[in-house]
């Protein structure tokens, strides 16, 4: 059973992720993704606001700065062309780090320029599988530019990077404290660090060459 504490975190986190709703940044994807009828939502927003921790912006729910306090917010990123076991495992180990997890989801043109060659998933269709996963709150597409717009619209509490993205944690952390924001760099750990994509890829490839 959830305490009241609990239960106020989970529906704080639900109106921060409903922001960057893939769909419907409204109260009704709120009262969805909490199956919570109408009537019973918006006397809980009601209470909310009575607190301070919410108000409305444009007939829509936002946190207020003492709302946003009281909720961890954790941020990965990745391309996420091919999801495997790995990929599960380094969002559950994200989530697990605060109340509620945004994913960015790189760009196409972001991949081809990291990986020299196109993603077998185009940008819209991997933000959709990723927004789909459980451990997950939300998903955005990042920046085509700038790693660190993303961060500064999300303004995350944590940055989990996974167990082999190149990124260095310390020059993560120095440029979003040059931009004004707090925030903790994590690097998560793998238990098969051996399941990547292009190991799946290589594999598929040689498999369907010997048949």
């Amino acid at each position: 059973m959830q305490t009241n504490d609990s239960r106020t975190k989970n529906f704080l986190a639900k109106v921060y992720a409903s922001q960057f709703a893939l769909d419907d940044p409204s109260k009704e994807s709120i009262a969805r993704s909490l199956s919570m009828d109408a009537p019973h939502l918006e006397q809980e927003l009601s209470n909310l606001q009575s607190k301070g921790l919410i108000e409305l912006e444009n007939g829509q729910p936002r946190l207020t700065p003492k709302g946003r306090k009281m909720i961890v917010v954790v941020m990965t990123g990745g391309a996420f062309d091919i999801i495997h076991p790995g990929h599960i495992e380094t969002l559950e180990q994200a989530r697990a780090l605060g109340d509620v997890l945004v994913v960015s989801v790189a760009r196409d043109s972001t991949f081809e320029r990291n990986k020299k060659k196109r993603p077998q998933h185009g940008e819209a269709l991997r933000r959709s599988l990723v927004s789909a996963l459980r451990s997950v709150d939300c998903a955005v597409l990042g920046s085509e530019t700038d790693i660190f717009e993303t961060v500064e619209l999300l303004k995350p509490d944590i940055i989990a990077l996974g167990y082999d993205q190149f990124h260095d944690e310390s020059k993560i952390s120095e440029e979003v404290k040059k931009r004004g924001l707090s925030v903790s760099v994590v690097r998560l750990k793998s238990s098969n660090p051996e399941i990547k994509t292009t190991a799946i890829i290589n594999s598929n490839s040689a498999s369907l060459a010997n048949l």
